[in-house]
């Protein structure tokens, strides 16, 4: 498979896979029942670093660690798929997805919309571009299709992973 298709596959299977933990927390049909009976309200958080980022009074690194390593892979991809796109061009297209992605949660009250979210997938993301750089710097032209095979791997793994949940 020529290495710009395997890329765009594999990126519909990434979004799918972040659709599924971002909208459905893992579980689509439960999250539905929930938004169906009003279970889980709207909520937004428009401060950084606050409301449900906190629990108990403590910020919560693990959530907002999560965020941010499943949006590494979106800034890898977005790198590939569009070589001449500038870095700012590439993050403002991760954070208008993860603005969505919670505009999502709180229009069909499924989540709550989170201002940290958004920075935690932004960083993610532009962690993922300078994981590009640096690949292509090493690897030149060779990255894309070494970083496809990665990314393969990746996927079969996460996809086992995430069908034992």
């Amino acid at each position: 498979m020529q290495s710009r298709n395997m890329t765009i596959f594999l990126f519909a299977i990434y979004l799918s896979f972040l659709t599924w933990i971002i909208l459905f927390k893992l579980d689509v049909f439960s999250t539905l029942q929930m938004a169906y009976n009003h279970e889980m309200g709207r909520s937004i958080n428009l401060i950084p670093f606050a409301g449900t980022a906190v629990y108990d009074g403590v910020l919560d690194y693990q959530e907002i660690g999560l965020n941010v390593l499943c949006f590494i892979p979106f800034g890898i991809y977005m790198e590939m798929l569009d070589k001449k796109a500038t870095w700012v061009k590439n993050l403002a297209v991760i954070l208008t997805v993860s603005t969505v992605y919670e505009a999502l949660q709180y229009t069909f009250q499924i989540g709550v919309a989170d201002i940290t979210d958004v920075l935690a997938n932004g960083f993610g993301g532009a962690i993922g571009i300078n994981i590009m750089y640096i690949l292509t710097s090493i690897w030149h032209d060779k990255a894309y299709e070494r970083v496809n095979r990665i990314a393969l791997i990746l996927t079969i793994v996460a996809a086992e992973l995430l069908l034992l949940i």
